[in-house]
């Protein structure tokens, strides 16, 4: 058995066939080798695939921190710009700048917290103690001046019903702002129904498209609101 061996034919149309005794020995090595080769080769696409990877992220690396160094080139330079326009200034007029700079920044804080401040639901609540009813509200806007005219009706008939109507605008970010009428035009005392007729101008600087529309308050003779709607100017607006 020691001496037995593989035969191998190869058989061509044009030639004899040839026949080679191999050694079992001799084909392991051949398969073995076979395999060591398929394996190195696998392992060499895999370092070369794994190499390009690295390879690409040190690039992206190296690309981001000559980045930062550029940026820090630039923020470099201009500090010491600014420091070469301070030690030009007189010291006085620095600190007159400074406190200047920081009265403005304390003013746009302030600003900023009035708005978040604004209280939506005080702005668009409806209030009806059912004393008083607003019907046929009609707006009209001719160039900078609004008409506004309303049916003011008494819902309790047994007695005269004495009040004050008021009106202001509600900018878009729900903010409101005083209109100027005649108040004397939306003063009231009334049995069964009134009509009720003003104008005004919309507020200095403002346009239509600054403005959501109109808040309406209507208070008793004691002083309490006993009507109060948000009305936008999209709905009312003819």
């Amino acid at each position: 058995m020691s001496d037995s061996k593989y035969s191998v034919l190869f058989m061509r149309d044009d030639r004899d066939v040839t026949r080679y005794r191999v050694s079992p020995f001799w084909l392991k090595m051949f398969i073995c080798t076979q395999v060591f080769l398929l394996l190195c080769a696998a392992g060499g696409i895999y370092m070369g695939v794994r190499g390009f990877k690295i390879n690409a992220k040190l690039h992206t690396e190296k690309k981001g921190l000559e980045q930062r160094l550029v940026d820090a080139e630039v923020r470099l330079e201009r500090l010491g710009n600014m420091e070469k326009i301070l030690q030009s200034y007189d010291p006085a007029e620095l600190q007159s700048l400074l406190s200047s700079a920081t009265s403005e920044v304390q003013q746009l804080h302030q600003q900023q917290v009035e708005l978040v401040e604004v209280d939506l639901n005080k702005v668009f609540t409806r209030i009806d103690s059912r004393q008083v009813g607003v019907e046929n509200l009609r707006v009209k806007l001719a160039k900078r001046k609004l008409n506004i005219s309303f049916e003011l009706n008494n819902l309790q008939a047994s007695k005269a019903v004495v009040g004050q109507a008021y009106l202001s605008f509600i900018k878009k970010d729900g903010s409101p702002l005083e209109a100027k009428y005649k108040k004397g035009d939306l003063s009231f005392q009334i049995q069964r129904f009134k009509r009720i007729q003003t104008s005004f101008l919309l507020p200095d600087g403002m346009d239509q498209k600054d403005l959501f529309g109109l808040r309406m308050e209507i208070k008793g003779k004691d002083g309490d609101v006993i009507f109060a709607e948000t009305y936008p100017f999209y709905h009312i607006l003819s």
